[in-house]
């Protein structure tokens, strides 16, 4: 990451040093510190090998959503790809304008797997495929588009501290802009966080009460390490939040302290979460668990779609403005032989 905004432009013209080092005070210098090559190189290839198991993970379990996961390794590797050229080439713009960029909205990616896996617990798990009164889907739907709505905010606040060239006002502004965006998305990760323990607390009273999914007996992962992977990934981006909130807090004034001079807080405290959430759903993946039938909802054609229609009219017109979408689903739960059922 560059040097903390300053409104300061005095510099002294030196020529880059050795691996294209310069100084703080020299004019054209991105850096408080002097750059790791090893460390962004060994975080590059760390990011390319858990982007490579997740590809292969999402080919062998067939969860052709695990695209979005995929996208977060992706845009890691293309951060820490253009670190490695930076920390050669200390003075261009570019590299580090990539390098942030990709490496302050990588994690949104993230976030929006973890949404759409949890969407797909609550159809797979659940007795009454909802929560917080959302089907599945909707539920699914709701928090992407939340997502995406923190994506944008942040996207608008790192363009211009991406920037080296930008003023220092209009850095500011995009720093505040990017900090609301972060604050954003913490809330809904505290917000998701709830709901993922509603369901947890309620799958564990489905196990007391009897009523179990015979298809999860002989899974190679119990059930509850889906939820504890999610739960250590929340954590790490919350990690990741945190140290950005009290990076750009200090940024904002100005200010350059122990955590803008030493590139040691950025790996531990951005790099490292990530990448250890990446590899936590490695193990943890939704695959390992989720497969077969009801692993996913239904894709319905156009007559079984018009059918639904029909039913919810009906069950309107009836006056209990109930329906169920279950028995146009050639593989329902009753269909397959009662894969609920009490003990």
């Amino acid at each position: 990451m560059s040097k903390p905004l300053s409104s300061s432009t005095a510099c002294v013209t030196v020529a880059p040093g050795k691996d294209g080092y310069l100084p703080p005070y020299a004019c054209g210098a991105l850096l408080d510190y002097v750059p790791s090559f090893g460390a962004a190189l060994a975080f590059t290839i760390l990011f390319l090998v858990t982007t490579v198991i997740h590809i292969t993970q999402g080919i062998r379990y067939r969860k052709s959503y695990t695209w979005v996961v995929i996208m977060a390794g992706v845009w890691e590797i293309i951060a820490f790809i253009s670190r490695t050229l930076l920390t050669k080439h200390q003075n261009k713009n570019t590299y580090d304008t990539i390098f942030t960029l990709f490496l302050l909205l990588a994690p949104l990616w993230l976030n929006a797997f973890l949404y759409m896996t949890l969407g797909r617990m609550v159809w797979f798990f659940d007795e009454t495929r909802k929560l917080a009164k959302l089907s599945a889907q909707r539920f699914g739907t709701l928090f992407v588009l939340l997502d995406v709505f923190s994506f944008i905010v942040q996207v608008i606040g790192a363009v211009p501290i991406a920037i080296p060239k930008s003023s220092h006002n209009t850095q500011l502004l995009g720093l505040h802009i990017y900090m609301a965006g972060i604050g954003l998305q913490q809330f809904f990760i505290l917000c998701f966080t709830g709901l993922m323990i509603t369901l947890h607390r309620r799958l564990l009273q489905q196990e007391r009460r009897g009523v179990l999914l015979d298809r999860l007996q002989n899974r190679s992962l119990p059930w509850q390490w889906l939820f504890y992977g999610i739960y250590f990934v929340l954590l790490m981006i919350t990690t990741r939040i945190i140290f950005r909130l009290v990076d750009y807090g200090l940024g904002g004034e100005g200010k350059s302290g122990a955590i803008t001079s030493h590139e040691a807080y950025e790996y531990g405290l951005d790099a490292a979460p990530i990448l250890l959430a990446l590899f936590t759903l490695n193990f943890t993946h939704p695959g390992r668990i989720l497969n077969g039938p009801d692993s996913s909802w239904p894709h319905l054609s156009r007559s079984e779609k018009g059918e639904l229609k029909r039913q919810k009219k009906a069950a309107k017109a009836a006056g209990d403005g109930v329906y169920s979408p279950i028995p146009l689903v050639s593989m329902s739960r009753q269909e397959e032989g009662g894969i609920y059922h009490n003990h």
